[in-house]
């Protein structure tokens, strides 16, 4: 009778990480398209200093959720990502619009890529 305790509570305590892990992964992928999406408004209204501002703090943000994101999901996306955003930023200092828009869509992309790989379908566990 012991055994079957304690793989009830493995199997608690691993749906509980992994609902965790799905929120955790989800608000950090939303919070960051919306910081995007804010950057987004900023160059198509032409404040590229606001804007660089911005994108600056979204790039150091962006390492530290990385490093904890990085934990849990395949490397390479994460880094794709990182990689979007610091070219996003190098556009802005150059002033290069339609690259950075190029850049964003590519950012945004990839979150919501890592956020719906997430999400507990079938396609996802096989």
């Amino acid at each position: 009778m012991k055994r079957i305790y304690i793989a009830v509570a493995l199997l608690l305590i691993t749906a509980t990480v992994s609902v965790f892990e799905l929120i955790y992964v989800g608000s950090q992928s939303q919070t960051t398209t919306d910081r995007i999406q804010q950057i987004d408004r900023l160059v198509a209204d032409g404040d590229f200093t606001a804007a660089q501002s911005a994108c600056a703090t979204l790039e150091s943000d962006w390492r530290s959720i990385a490093e904890k994101i990085d934990i849990l999901l395949i490397h390479d996306y994460v880094d794709n990502i990182g990689m979007n955003i610091s070219k996003m930023r190098a556009d802005i200092e150059t002033k290069n619009a339609s690259a950075y828009f190029w850049e964003s869509a590519g950012a945004k992309k990839g979150l919501a890529s890592i956020k719906g790989s997430e999400y507990p379908n079938l396609e996802n566990i096989l």
